[in-house]
């Protein structure tokens, strides 16, 4: 009698599970994925304080994160995403902010609009066609990123649209806001960038400009970081940031060839350790890069970037070769050198800085993805 009511209770259970699916499936027909990377590996870096640093690396290529990602539909071509990540260190176990989290609508034929804290138009238009934000990853990225083609800071309280493809071009805009009572201009960005692909040839352009980074907490962006006048590198909350830029590549066969330019500049700006004002200053990258796919499960890759301010200029070029061992597990091994002008500080992407006008890092990783 006992064993009959149990197996009643489990068959309606069941029963009632099957009907929540169907309904769900029915009326919802939504879907959610778990995803991520993680990228860890060995470096060498020449020049630190004196001294060759040899260190333990977490994202030397790609940022170590996990994230989900969904959409529901909502009927008419219209359907609602969103999206959230999580960074993290492979060696520290720290938690980073640097990854997206939003939320919006998308339509087929109108495009997207999401909320929430996100990647900005260089990101999305312009960074591609650069080394750090293609093949090369986070070492690659210009000079103290002066561009944020390396995304190293997302822009919070964030609107965006992205338009669907018109004949391989698409467009798009955000607007970040400062979130302050009283201070509406205060910490805030906004930006446009478009893209256009046509067979083997694409393009892209960009441009953002944020009032006050750094000049509020709650506000679009985070202090930057800036060269100093004694090779030295500080943290700068700046009145007035202009980036903008274009690039473009050509794939012939196997073989790409790529190119970017970008300039940034920042005024007004304040050490956010002193509150000292400290000089404007502006950055100029032109670089030129390619990529080969030498066999199926080799490529190469490099680059060469010549980065100028008005009194200071960086050269930086490294090479990268990534070997698969699966569909999604690969080794890779990169090198880089940097060589600046005599006052300015040589530093490579996430490196400490260097005693001399020059760096090397020499570093080797494995990367896999879920």
């Amino acid at each position: 009698m006992l064993a009959t009511r149990k197996a009643s209770r489990v068959g309606a259970t069941i029963g009632t599970f099957a009907l929540a699916v169907y309904t769900i499936d029915a009326h919802a027909q939504s879907s959610v994925t778990l995803y991520g990377e993680l990228d860890t590996g060995l470096a060498w870096l020449s020049n630190v304080g004196g001294h060759a640093k040899y260190e333990a690396t977490s994202g030397l290529i790609d940022g170590n994160y996990w994230g989900l990602q969904g959409a529901e539909d909502l009927g008419g071509g219209n359907k609602a995403v969103f999206r959230l990540e999580r960074g993290f260190s492979m060696t520290s176990g720290e938690s980073f902010n640097d990854h997206p989290f939003y939320l919006g609508l998308a339509n087929e034929s109108l495009g997207t609009v999401t909320l929430g804290y996100q990647y900005d138009p260089i990101h999305d238009y312009l960074a591609p066609f650069t080394m750090t934000g293609g093949a090369g990853g986070t070492a690659f990225a210009h000079p103290f990123d002066n561009d944020n083609a390396n995304n190293s800071h997302l822009a919070r309280n964030a609107v965006k649209y992205e338009s669907p493809s018109f004949g391989g071009l698409t467009f798009g805009g955000m607007y970040a806001l400062s979130n302050a009572a009283g201070q509406f201009a205060n910490n805030r960005a906004y930006g446009l960038g478009a893209s256009y692909r046509n067979g083997s040839f694409n393009a892209g352009a960009a441009w953002l400009h944020v009032n006050g980074a750094g000049a509020t907490d709650g506000g679009a962006y985070e202090s930057v970081s800036l060269p100093g006048a004694n090779r030295d590198v500080f943290d700068a909350v700046v009145g007035t940031r202009n980036t903008y830029g274009v690039g473009a590549s050509y794939a012939f066969g196997d073989f790409t060839l790529g190119g970017a330019w970008s300039r940034s500049t920042f005024s007004g700006v304040t050490d956010a350790d002193t509150a000292s004002a400290m000089p404007s200053v502006g950055f100029s990258n032109y670089e030129v890069n390619a990529a080969y796919q030498l066999m199926p499960a080799l490529s190469l890759a490099g680059s060469y970037t010549y980065t100028k301010s008005a009194s200071q200029h960086w050269h930086q070029g490294g090479l990268q070769t990534v070997y698969l061992l699966s569909k999604r597990t690969d080794a890779y091994v990169e090198a880089l050198y940097q060589r600046a002008s005599q006052d300015a500080p040589a530093v490579i992407n996430t490196a400490a800085p260097s005693s001399s006008q020059n760096q090397l890092l020499v570093g080797a990783g494995i990367r896999h993805r879920f």
